[in-house]
C-alpha cells in the first residue's frame, strides 16, 4: 500500500483546487491496482463539505482511496503549542496547515511505516511508485537538495545558512517529503526543540522548512531532483521540456505561472490536469484571472 499525505488549510477557499489538480495528476500517472493508494489529507474546519466530496469523487473515480483527519481537533494541543511558539506565523504568508506535515507521524496509524508528503502546488507527472519504492534506510526523511534544484545558493537567501547554523549543501526544500513514520514517531522532542529554536529566531521566516533542516540536515538521504523539480529555476532556459517528474510550482496562481500563456509548458500542463478536476468552474477561472491581473 502506498502512502501520500496533503496538508490543507483553506481559509479562503482556494487552496483546495490546488490539492485536487496534483491529486489528479497522481492518479492518472499512477500505474498500480486498484485500492492500493492511500491519500491522507490533514485539514481543519476550513475544510468544506463540498470541497470534501469533490476530493471523495475524484479520488473514487479512480477506485483509490481517501482519509480524513482533522487535525485541529485531534491534533489541537499541538496545534496551539505551534501557534504560540511560533507567534509570527499569522501574519506571514504562510499558514498554520505548513505545520500539519509535522503530524503525520501522530495522525496515521502506527502500523503505517512510511509516507509521502507533498504540497499542494505540485503536479506528479511520473508514477508515485517510483518514489514510493526507493529505500531511505534509517534516515528520518527523503529530501531533493535546493542546490540540485537550479535555485541560488540557500545562504542567499535563507538566514539559517547565512548565519552558518546549516551548511547550504545540506539545505534542502520541505515541499517533498520521503518519511520515515518509525523513525519520526520518536523526534517529536526533536521537532520541539526545532520549534523553539525559531521562536528565539523570528527573523528565520521559511518556518517548516527551516525547521526540518535545523532539526535533521545531517541525517537525511538525498533523492534525485525529478522528484522535487522547481519550475521557477527551470523556466530560466529557454528549451525546456515536460519530463517524468515531480513539478513544484511554489505557491499561488502567479508562482504557478499562470499568466493565460498556453506557450509556458509548465502551464499548460497545470491547466490540461486543473480543468479536468471536479474544482474546475466558471467562478475558478474567474478568480484566476482577477488573481493574475491584480
Amino acid at each position: 500500500m502506498v502512502h501520500v499525505c496533503f496538508g490543507l488549510h483553506d481559509a479562503n477557499g482556494h487552496y483546495s483546487k490546488f490539492v485536487g489538480t496534483a491529486i489528479l495528476s497522481m492518479l492518472e500517472n499512477y500505474n498500480t491496482p486498484p485500492q492500493s493508494l492511500i491519500i491522507h489529507i490533514l485539514h481543519d474546519d476550513t475544510l468544506t463539505i463540498d470541497n470534501r466530496e469533490k476530493f471523495i469523487s475524484l479520488v473514487n473515480s479512480f477506485n483509490q482511496l481517501v482519509k480524513f483527519y482533522n487535525v485541529e481537533k485531534i491534533c489541537a494541543d499541538k496545534i496551539s503549542e505551534y501557534i504560540e511558539l511560533i507567534p509570527a506565523m499569522p501574519d506571514s504568508r504562510y499558514t498554520v496547515g505548513s505545520f500539519y506535515r509535522f503530524l503525520i507521524p501522530n495522525a496515521l496509524d502506527k502500523d503505517i511505516k512510511k509516507a509521502i508528503y507533498l504540497d499542494g502546488d505540485v503536479i506528479i507527472n511520473l508514477d508515485i511508485k517510483t518514489l514510493w519504492q526507493i529505500d531511505i534506510g534509517d534516515s528520518p526523511l527523503g529530501v531533493v537538495l535546493e542546490k540540485d534544484m537550479g535555485i541560488q545558493p540557500a545562504r542567499n537567501y535563507s538566514a539559517l545558512c547565512k548565519d552558518g547554523f546549516i551548511n547550504d549543501e545540506n539545505y534542502f526544500n520541505s515541499g517533498m517529503l520521503v518519511m520515515n513514520l518509525e523513525v519520526l514517531r520518536n523526534e517529536e522532542e526533536t521537532l520541539r526543540a526545532g520549534l523553539k529554536f525559531l521562536n528565539e529566531h523570528p527573523e528565520y521566516i521559511f518556518f517548516d522548512q527551516e525547521i526540518l533542516n535545523y532539526c535533521f540536515e545531517t541525517r537525511t538521504f538525498k533523492l534525485p531532483v525529478r522528484f522535487n523539480h522547481m519550475t521557477t529555476a527551470t523556466r530560466k532556459y529557454n528549451n525546456f521540456t515536460i519530463r517524468d517528474e515531480i513539478y513544484h510550482y511554489v505557491g499561488t496562481f502567479k508562482g504557478i505561472g499562470l499568466n493565460l500563456n498556453m506557450n509556458d509548458p509548465f502551464c499548460r500542463l497545470w491547466m490540461n490536469y486543473f480543468l479536468r478536476t471536479p474544482f474546475f468552474s466558471v467562478e475558478t477561472i474567474s478568480n484566476i484571472y482577477e488573481t493574475i491581473t491584480q
